[in-house]
């Protein structure tokens, strides 16, 4: 009997020592965040950055969830809380052409107006109140983003010149982020 708990004692350490070693020698999220150049950004901040740099590392992913930011690459994935309270919701009017997006995609996600400037309003659909009204200026990837409260409903409309094109979105943890149904017309 004494021999079988040595022995079982014996596994038990052995397993320990194991995961010891796999979590010494596995990068953590600091070091994940350093290779690429985000160590010490919170998560608004990385999403702006990645938003508008178009130079992404070859197997470098970033999407954006109602819940999380997930980064990866080939050989690790790294999942990051939004803000308490808070949903990203990033949108691509377009005139001409679009993609369907359920979770927008930070690296390969790209609309057709670049670089533009459009007016932005945004309603709370059940209190009646603009939450939102300002002019927004699109990133090189053709996509404008916004920081919105989470578990809401809200009335998107955007103008560009005379064209414009109006959404209903949610911001519940399931709802999609990216919005590429904005037909300014």
């Amino acid at each position: 009997m004494k021999k079988k708990v040595l022995i079982g004692l014996s596994i038990l350490i052995a397993f320990i020592g194991v995961i010891a070693f796999v979590a010494a020698n596995s990068p953590n999220r600091n070091d994940f965040l350093a290779k690429y150049d985000l160590e010490g950004m919170t998560v608004k901040e990385i999403v702006a950055y990645l938003e508008n740099d178009l130079n992404e590392p070859t197997n470098f992913s970033a999407a954006i969830t109602g819940s999380k930011l997930l980064l990866g690459d080939s050989q690790q994935q790294v999942e990051l809380e939004l803000p308490n309270g808070q949903f990203y919701l990033s949108f691509a009017p377009y005139v001409n052409q679009t993609h369907p997006c359920a979770n927008h995609n930070l690296v390969t996600c790209r609309g057709e107006l670049k670089n533009k400037s459009f007016e932005v309003k945004i309603v709370d659909s059940q209190t009646n109140t603009v939450i939102i009204e300002r002019t927004i200026i699109s990133s090189s990837n053709g996509f404008a983003g916004i920081w919105l409260p989470e578990n809401k409903r809200f009335q998107v409309t955007v103008s560009y010149g005379n064209l414009t094109a109006t959404e209903e979105v949610s911001t519940f943890t399931s709802s999609n982020t990216c919005l590429t149904t904005l037909k300014l017309t």
